[in-house]
Parts: structure tokens; C-alpha cells; sequence
């Protein structure tokens, strides 16, 4: 991995911390201590808490508007404190760091990533010396962060190569019959409805129409094609299907959230 991986200096972090409380500044206090030169870049902290596979779903679509080099510390960890695994990837120059709970798997399979299963024994010297049951983001994440960002540690000191790690816990789209299913994955603070459909996945259709909440919605190009309060379906800024209310909020419209069925068929 070292020949693949120079270090910039920046460091990513998404958890599902908010901003309640000081968990967010402690880790970069925690990172800065071990590299003061360090650029941290809060990716996000509203990350659907105890789910991992939102933060995931954001890193998969953020990581590559970031500099070579990048280290993508992601913690949304509802196993701490429990034997669950520390996972360390590796794609196109950019580390990722994150508990074994499926956060990563979006972008290890996206990328063909190089893993890496991180050994307890070499978090000693690395990890704060009073590592808490219940805020590794602190004591061990951030330590590491800082430490493979600086390129005081390398990564693959850190553990052997592995190709076992925990899946996604997000199902792909498929076909079943002439009709697509996929699902939400989030709404943003517009009230637009981010569903798993990339846009490859709906090239077989000609004239694509979602179904979502008991609404058939033409798929436009922007927000500005319906008048407001109107709903329509867009591919957005992460190449996935959105559906969104003009001027409003399609989430609260519809009564759709995370894990709700979106469904794309032939229109008329």
C-alpha cells in the first residue's frame, strides 16, 4: 500500500455525531495533537445515527471531489466497545478508515479497494493510552487518522490484507420483470428524497417514470422544469435518482423516508 499512498495532509471526517456536545471537536483536537499541519474537512455529522450505511452511501459519492492523498476517517459505530473489527481501504490514492459494520463496503466494492483488517496489537503507541468503551472515535480513530495522514504510521505496517469484511447493508436496484426497485436512502435538509438508483441503472428505459409514495413522477432535468409545489424526479449532483417538490419538501409530500420503495418503469 505505501507505494499507492503519499499522504496530503487532509483528513475527512464523517460521523453521526450533530453538533450537540463536543465528540466532533475532541477527535480533531485529538488529530491536530498528533499533526498540527493537518486540513480536516468535515464531510458530514448528520449521518442517520446508528446507521452506517448512510455515511457510507456519502463517502461512496464524495470522495473523489478530494486531493490524492486523502485520509476519509468515516465513524458511525453502533457496535463500540464490542470485538467488531477496524477496517483500513485503500482506492485510487485515498485511505479510508472506519469500524467493520458495512460503512466501507460501498466504497471498496465501488473501487476494488485494497483492505486491510487492523491488528489490536499495532494500535499500541498509536491509540491514546485510556481508550473509552464508548468513544473509539477519540482514541483510536482519530489517533490513526492523524498519524497516517502525518505519515508517521504507514498503512500496511498496520495489518494484514483481507477480503473479509463485512457487506453492505444496502441492497443494489434490480430488475424484476420490466420494473426497477430500489429504495431511499436519506432526504437532505431540502426535503428531497436521495434514493440508491444511480443513473446507469436506469439507461434501459426510455422515458423513465418513478413511483414513490403512491405518486407516478416524470423524471426532468432540474428543479426549475415544475412549478413550485410540483413534484418531479431528477438526476442530482451524486449521479442517483432524487425525487423533489419544487419550493417544498418532497419527504414530508410523499410520507417517504430511509428504506421506503422507489420504483422506475416505462412511461407512457
Amino acid at each position: 500500500m505505501t507505494d499507492s499512498f503519499i499522504p496530503s495532509g487532509v483528513v475527512s471526517i464523517t460521523t453521526d455525531f450533530g453538533h450537540r456536545g463536543p465528540f466532533v471537536g475532541t477527535m480533531k483536537g485529538v488529530i491536530l495533537n498528533r499533526f498540527p499541519e493537518a486540513k480536516i474537512i468535515d464531510l458530514t455529522h448528520e449521518a442517520y445515527v446508528h446507521w452506517p450505511a448512510e455515511a457510507g452511501f456519502w463517502l461512496e459519492r464524495s470522495f473523489r471531489y478530494f486531493p490524492t492523498g486523502t485520509v476519509h476517517l468515516a465513524v458511525v459505530d453502533p457496535g463500540v466497545g464490542t470485538d467488531r473489527s477496524v477496517l483500513l481501504a485503500l482506492a485510487d490514492g485515498q485511505l479510508f478508515l472506519a469500524p467493520d459494520n458495512g460503512l466501507l463496503a460501498g466504497v471498496i466494492e465501488a473501487t476494488q479497494a485494497s483492505v486491510i483488517k487492523i491488528d489490536d496489537a499495532k494500535l499500541v503507541g498509536i491509540a491514546l493510552q485510556s481508550v473509552s468503551a464508548t468513544f473509539h472515535g477519540r482514541d483510536i480513530f482519530a489517533p490513526l487518522a492523524g498519524s497516517l495522514a502525518s505519515g508517521q504510521v504507514m498503512p500496511e505496517s498496520l495489518g494484514e490484507p483481507t477480503l473479509d469484511f463485512i457487506p453492505s447493508l444496502i441492497e443494489p436496484p434490480d430488475m424484476r420483470g420490466k420494473n426497477l426497485h430500489g429504495i431511499v436512502i436519506t432526504s437532505d435538509n431540502f426535503g428531497n428524497v436521495i434514493t440508491n438508483i444511480d443513473q446507469r441503472d436506469i439507461s434501459p428505459f426510455n422515458n423513465p417514470t418513478i413511483h414513490a409514495g403512491g405518486h407516478e413522477i416524470p423524471l426532468l432535468r432540474t428543479y426549475g422544469d415544475v412549478a413550485p409545489g410540483e413534484l418531479l424526479a431528477l438526476v442530482n449532483s451524486l449521479n442517483v435518482i432524487e425525487i423533489a417538490c419544487a419550493e417544498q419538501s418532497a419527504a414530508e409530500l410523499l410520507g417517504i423516508g430511509r428504506g421506503s420503495p422507489i420504483v422506475v418503469s416505462e412511461g407512457q
